[in-house]
């Protein structure tokens, strides 16, 4: 009799404690997610080469005019959307698409729409 009280009495405390321990185990724990947005194979960094991360904005209606880099250039569209010219023809640059574009390769970018635009750029020029 002692031992079966003991052993209700445990259960008891067991299915006491084990809710809310199942619950906290049951909840999701935040995550850090990883996507591969590009994958180029390099040949053509020069080096050494001076790295330059930068934040270009474009109100609507601005444009770069045609240009070109000494080196490649890595680039992510964080918000809005581009239209973008070079020699092998026109492209359409949205938010959250990541972009190569290889050293000396003409182009023009615009902002074509009524909403501003955001691209992360990582440029690798010669060192001088």
């Amino acid at each position: 009799m002692r031992y079966a009280f003991l052993a209700a009495l445990l259960l008891l405390l067991g299915g006491a404690a084990g809710v809310p321990l199942g619950f906290v185990l049951s909840q999701t724990m935040p995550q850090m997610r990883v996507q591969v947005l590009l994958q180029h194979r390099v040949t053509n960094i020069p080096l050494p080469a001076n790295l330059e991360v930068r934040d270009d904005r474009w109100d609507p209606g601005a444009e770069t005019g045609a240009h070109e880099h000494p080196g490649p250039v890595v680039f992510a569209v964080i918000d809005g959307e581009l239209v973008e010219e070079t020699p092998a023809g026109r492209n359409v640059l949205r938010a959250g698409q990541v972009f190569w574009r290889p050293a000396r390769e003409s182009h023009n970018v615009r902002n074509v729409s009524a909403k501003h635009a955001r691209v992360l750029a990582i440029h690798f020029d010669p060192a001088q």
